[in-house]
């Protein structure tokens, strides 16, 4: 049912437009006298050495390469926002299903998974038109209690949060600090229920806590399939008649001798499962620890679906995925959560469920190829998104003032780079693979989005180049040879204006978002600390992969927060622990670049 009222609005930056393209045809300019000195220069026969020449020019055509594609996202930037309040209050919105996936209990605690099953269950949306699915990849008996803690819980946390229109509707964060702006009653009732319901959550916190410190086995990986209803009637009403959202629990086959699939098998379940109890058109993929921080995210979704004046190919809305737990004052996001169009149980019903959570219901049919979440990667929810552009559908991007949805990020070394290496191998096979944006992508989608999807498949390359200009300067730099102009050539003004036309322009961008000198000075370093690591093992891993070395694995991130590590990163320290194998590209370049340098001068 679509509304009769203009739900959402969509304006061009103007000023970061013309700003953007100057920049652009200035530092493009700057750049083709660059590559044209080297060139010109490696056929003029003036004895250069030839090998290092070559390595430079091609650290140099990688640069220029993935600075090409960035152009994309600044070509034409656009900002948009939505109108929740002129949603018809009359109006029969669609069904939504929201996807929780976990798979480990040791490296995604338990409690977080269940307050981001809360911050679901309490979601500003009809709850008969709701349903909350948990899928247990590790079909742990610990999960599957902590679910039934959650609802019981839920029962009182719903009418409370009704009632007094609180905004942060996951209890961790409401219960903490995360929660200070959040603008609530000052009466006495409201501090008495909040008192109260702050101690019932402590005791579900500490009941779950105390059972997954007593658990020998926390993941089964030989398993038949499970599939529970933890609610599933939603006409019934708690204490204070506020009614409650379908909620199942799922846990599917799984058999050491038979491929699981990974996310996108459990995603894949969940999505037949559903078909079964809910069968929502509109699809909600949450991530364990990424809990729903405004209540009001699936009705600024729907403003764009339910617009008269958007395209029907519209597939997914997009929201940034942004962290509570590092200090960036919510200023940097990368996208990940998407919203997405797609009575009772009878035995019979639950029978069928288990059927469709098996190992063989997939065998010989279209699942993870044209049906559901693709299995030719192991970045599923990309490379999905990537397939649905390339099929025609379109999607929208939204980044409201207050973030839709928080999640906690690795704080240490060695998780941080342990998932970029899973990252930069899965982006760059499918840069390389026959789905590559550059031909596949180009002939489907429009230039500017197949260029989008080639940077972040082919950014991984950054460690070739940063790997080059690390150690083949200093090494010519320690004999004497120049590969660089001198300072009095009018040649060095080309090399020197590219250089700092790229800092300006990362500089100018982390300023005009809010950003400070010393946060546009931290990117710099971690860009250079991820790039020669962890983008280096990710373009190795995936090198040993094609050449049948490796096989395909898949490496869950640890989202267990350590104490000690927390008081690291909270005073700014790097935790290097664990880590030692991904340092050794980037403390050889330090000890090279030092005796270089040194050596050099003298």
């Amino acid at each position: 049912m679509a509304s009769s009222k203009i739900l959402h609005s969509c304006t061009t930056q103007k000023r970061r437009t013309i700003l953007n393209r100057l920049h652009t045809l200035f530092h493009f300019t700057a750049t083709l006298l660059l590559l044209y000195y080297r060139v010109s220069h490696f056929f003029d026969g003036n004895n250069m050495p030839a090998l290092a020449w070559a390595l430079m020019t091609l650290s140099e055509l990688i640069f220029t390469f993935i600075w090409g594609l960035t152009l994309a996202f600044r070509w034409q930037p656009l900002s948009r926002s939505v109108s929740v309040d002129k949603i018809p209050a009359d109006m029969d919105l669609p069904g939504l299903d929201v996807f929780v996936c976990t798979a480990d209990p040791q490296k995604e605690p338990t409690v977080e998974v269940m307050n981001t099953v809360l911050s679901a269950l309490a979601l500003d949306y009809p709850p008969e038109k709701l349903a909350v699915y948990l899928s247990d990849d590790g079909g742990s008996y610990i999960t599957l209690y902590a679910l039934k803690e959650a609802f019981r819980f839920a029962t009182c946390w719903l009418p409370f949060c009704k009632k007094y229109g609180i905004k942060t509707r996951c209890p961790e964060a409401f219960f903490s600090s995360l929660a200070k702006y959040e603008q609530l009653p000052t009466t006495d009732e409201f501090s008495a229920e909040n008192e109260e319901l702050e101690m019932k959550y402590r005791l579900v916190k500490r009941n779950v806590e105390k059972v997954c410190e007593e658990a020998s086995i926390y993941a089964v990986q030989d398993r038949p399939a499970h599939v529970e209803i933890i609610h599933g009637d939603t006409d019934m009403k708690d204490e204070d008649r506020t009614k409650m959202p379908l909620l199942v629990y799922v846990s599917r086959e799984r058999r050491p001798s038979k491929p699981h699939r990974f996310k996108a098998g459990a995603l894949n379940a969940l999505l037949r499962v559903s078909e079964k109890f809910s069968n929502g058109p509109c699809l909600l993929v949450l991530d364990c620890d990424m809990y729903c921080n405004d209540p009001t995210s699936p009705t600024q979704a729907m403003c764009f679906h339910l617009d008269p004046e958007m395209s029907p190919s519209l597939a997914f809305v997009q929201f940034p995925q942004m962290f509570y737990n590092i200090f960036t004052d919510l200023q940097k996001f990368s996208s990940e959560q998407e919203i997405a169009r797609f009575e009772g149980p009878s035995d019979a019903i639950l029978k069928e469920a288990k059927l469709l959570a098996s190992c063989d219901y997939e065998r010989n049919t279209k699942w993870g190829e044209e049906i559901g979440f693709s299995y030719e990667s192991l970045l599923e929810s990309t490379f999905t998104g990537y397939l649905l552009h390339c099929r025609g559908w379109t999607s929208v991007y939204l980044c409201p003032t207050r973030p839709c949805f928080l999640g906690c990020t690795t704080i240490d070394m060695k998780d941080a780079l342990v998932q970029l290496v899973k990252w930069s191998s899965g982006l760059l096979q499918i840069g390389l693979s026959r789905f590559s944006p550059l031909s596949y992508g180009v002939s489907r989608m429009s230039i500017l989005q197949s260029m989008c999807y080639g940077y972040f498949t082919f950014q991984p390359l950054f460690a070739i180049a940063l790997l080059i200009y690390g150690i083949v300067p200093q090494l010519c730099f320690l004999k004497g040879i120049p590969l660089y102009p001198k300072v009095l050539s009018p040649w060095f003004a080309v090399f020197s204006t590219v250089y700092l036309s790229a800092l300006g322009q990362q500089l100018h961008e982390v300023l005009s978002d809010g950003g400070t000198i010393w946060t546009w000075w931290n990117e710099q370093r971690i860009w250079v600390i991820k790039s020669v690591s962890g983008s280096l093992f990710g373009c190795l891993d995936l090198s040993m992969k094609r050449l049948g070395v490796k096989k395909t694995t898949f490496r869950l991130t640890n989202k267990a927060v350590d104490k000690e590590k927390l008081e690291k990163y909270e005073k700014g320290e790097f935790d290097f622990q664990g880590a030692a194998m991904f340092m050794v590209p980037l403390s050889v370049l330090v000890i090279l670049n030092m005796a270089c340098f040194i050596a050099g001068i003298r």
